[in-house]
């Protein structure tokens, strides 16, 4: 029995894998001719697209025909993030990344007005031309860190679960844009006379009271339960398991789940105060635009981690009392059954917080819009080829 209480917290995590095991290995069976099926169509379809790319082209010196052609179908899908049409269009016509619409908005301008990371990470590969389209402005003399710093449509944010979260994202690709671009781009105005920090806080306003109301809710919720766990276990503290001796000392002190009982009981009062103080830290923040960007997601990271881990401890506490208590009747099935339930507030929990957990990491930690590649690598990239092109144009001109 002692070995089932000295690796509890073992025992739990095998479980959630062998249960998350058990059903993908019902679950994949069901899925996969669907997504054999979808893989199959998806293949057809770049088919198709480049056929009828090939057919289209096959006389590029008839820029007109080609240009009325293509040029819906290219900017329709740098809109919609089909970055496959695309790459399919651009290969087959290197001429249509300088498409525009009615607005003078080029492929460039869509994929960052509507948040198409894969386009634009692929338009960001045209090594020799990009700089060109960065340069572009729009009919309102808006540069790409203007249209950057204007709010996503809505069907993009409702993509991300929470305010913050959206405020967060918003501020990640403004700085990516921002790391594309000259630094002169930043002090540039448009006709309306606004900086795109401007035009990037006066968009945002909205969305950064909403961001500060979701995250102090937040946290006054997870705060609450931190300050009840730490009460708890600080009462537990003082009112050890068992009686005193004649010396005031347990009379369990000699055994090892009496251990186990304060070393647990310590931690979780020690994570429950560290949880507090994160989410107080989250209450107070003076919630800037910046601060949606690592500061207050990292605090709030922090404070859940320390709370789930004060629950945990808490349990394997009150399971250490119970065998203490009853380690020498004979129905041993009773423990197990308190064991067992003691796993269920964890593993509630788990469900109810886990999602929001991940969502706060994976859109703090993950990989930027351009993935493992950073904006600074690129751009020694491009100085190492610098010489080069210069001697090519060079010998192309004399």
């Amino acid at each position: 029995m002692f070995f089932l209480l000295k690796y509890f917290p073992l025992l739990y995590i095998y479980s959630c894998v062998i249960v998350e095991f058990v059903i993908n290995s019902f679950a994949a069976p069901s899925h996969l001719k669907e997504i054999q099926e979808t893989k199959s169509t998806h293949r057809i379809v770049l088919d198709l697209v480049r056929r009828l790319c090939e057919k289209i082209t096959e006389d590029p010196d008839d820029y007109e025909r080609v240009s009325s052609i293509l040029k819906r179908p290219l900017l329709l899908a740098a809109e919609l993030g089909v970055c496959e049409v695309v790459e399919e269009i651009i290969n087959a016509f290197p001429d249509a990344i300088w498409f525009t619409n009615e607005k003078n908005h080029n492929v460039f301008h869509l994929a960052v007005m509507n948040r198409r990371e894969k386009v634009l990470q692929l338009i960001y590969d045209l090594r020799g031309r990009k700089h060109l389209l960065l340069l572009s402005e729009d009919v309102d003399k808006n540069n790409i860190l203007h249209l950057a710093g204007k709010l996503a449509p809505k069907n993009q944010l409702n993509l991300i679960p929470s305010a913050a979260l959206q405020m967060q994202r918003e501020l990640q690709w403004f700085k990516e844009v921002e790391g594309m671009v000259q630094p002169d781009y930043k002090e540039e105005k448009n006709y309306n006379g606004e900086t795109p920090g401007m035009v990037f806080t006066e968009e945002h306003k909205v969305l950064v009271k909403e961001g500060e109301k979701w995250m102090k809710d937040a946290a006054t919720s997870c705060s609450v339960a931190a300050a009840l766990v730490a009460t708890v276990v600080f009462a537990a503290a003082i009112t050890v398991p068992g009686d005193y001796n004649g010396k005031g000392q347990p009379i369990f002190q000699r055994l090892p789940p009496f251990t186990v009982f304060g070393i647990s009981d310590a931690f979780s009062l020690f994570s429950s105060v560290a949880a507090i103080i994160m989410f107080l830290s989250v209450l107070t923040a003076r919630y800037a635009e910046d601060d949606f960007y690592h500061s207050l997601p990292n605090r709030l990271i922090l404070g859940l981690v320390m709370l789930f881990l004060s629950l945990t401890s808490l349990m394997v506490a009150f399971c250490s009392t119970i065998y203490l208590v009853f380690c020498e009747q004979r129905e041993q099935w009773v423990l197990i059954l308190v064991f067992a339930s003691a796993l269920l507030p964890i593993s509630l929990f788990v469900y109810s917080q886990y999602p929001l957990l991940r969502d706060v990491f994976n859109s703090t930690y993950r990989p930027g819009i351009f993935g493992k590649q950073s904006i600074d690598e690129e751009k020694k990239c491009d100085r190492a080829r610098e010489p080069n092109t210069v001697v090519e144009v060079e010998v192309v001109t004399g």
